[in-house]
This record gives structure tokens, C-alpha cells and sequence, in this order.
């Protein structure tokens, strides 16, 4: 009886824990150590479900704001209003410095960041990140993240 009492205590335990990650896991991206993890399912329904999307870029980088829009209408989304509250929220950030740099071989350049929500309740949903070259300009290195995301949503 002991034994069965363990053996019911450990699985409710065991199966407590999966069920928790899972949660975790659906909820969106989970950083760790500066790694993005995200879960793809999930993802995929939140930007199936979308209808809006907001491009946040920097007034100077009109480039990029250029790309995220064109990704958008690809996508099949509508950019959403000044002041209106979208469903997702896309923009490219460089990738966290690794503080070495030794030659020309890749690295992580970019990152195409995906948020769900509103701006005060932002919920990171799927990080793309781009390895390449440094020494690209920065539009060059935003399309070929662009082009990996389409990629990989072309596959999946």
C-alpha cells in the first residue's frame, strides 16, 4: 500500500509539473540565460487569430518600418491605426552582444521580436533570430530576417 501511495504521490507530482511547463510554454517566449525559447503551436494560432499588426520602428529607420509593413499585408494582416490597440506588435532589434568578436564568421545580427497584447500587458509570442555576416548594412540584414521568418512559416 506504501508503495502505491509513493507511486500515486510522484505522478501527481511528475504530471503537475508537465502540465505547469505547458502553461508556461503556451503562454509565449520563456528567456533564459538571454536565450529565447517559444513554442511554435502557439504562436501559429496567435498570428492565425490576428487581424492587426503594429511595426515599431525608430522615425529614422524608415527602411525597416518598410519591411515590417510590406511582412504584414504578406502575412495577410492589416496595419492597425494610430491609437487603436493591435493583435501583434513586430519589430527587429540587434541581437545581444556576445563581447567577442573573431572574424568573419557568423553571428547573431538581428532579431525579429512578435508581441501579442496591448502595449502595457506586451506578451513576447515568437523571437526570430538572424545569423549572418557584421559587416552588412543593417536593411540588408533586416530583409534576410524577414526572408527566414517567411521561410520558416512557409514550412511549418
Amino acid at each position: 500500500m506504501k508503495k502505491l501511495t509513493v507511486f500515486a504521490m510522484y505522478s501527481a507530482l511528475t504530471l503537475g509539473s508537465f502540465y505547469a511547463q505547458a502553461q508556461t510554454a503556451d503562454a509565449g517566449c520563456t528567456i533564459d540565460r538571454g536565450q529565447a525559447t517559444c513554442n511554435w503551436t502557439a504562436f501559429r494560432k496567435a498570428l492565425d487569430a490576428a487581424r492587426t499588426v503594429k511595426p515599431e520602428y525608430r522615425d529614422r529607420d524608415k527602411s525597416t518600418g518598410m519591411q515590417l509593413k510590406e511582412l504584414a499585408q504578406k502575412l495577410g494582416k492589416s496595419i492597425a491605426n494610430e491609437g487603436a490597440t493591435p493583435d501583434l506588435t513586430m519589430t527587429v532589434i540587434p541581437a545581444a552582444a556576445s563581447g567577442v568578436d573573431i572574424g568573419p564568421a557568423d553571428q547573431e545580427i538581428l532579431e525579429l521580436h512578435i508581441y501579442a497584447g496591448d502595449s502595457s500587458q506586451q506578451k513576447l509570442i515568437w523571437v526570430e533570430t538572424y545569423i549572418g555576416q557584421k559587416d552588412r548594412p543593417w536593411p540588408a540584414n533586416v530583409h534576410s530576417t524577414i526572408a527566414q521568418f517567411q521561410q520558416r512559416l512557409s514550412k511549418k
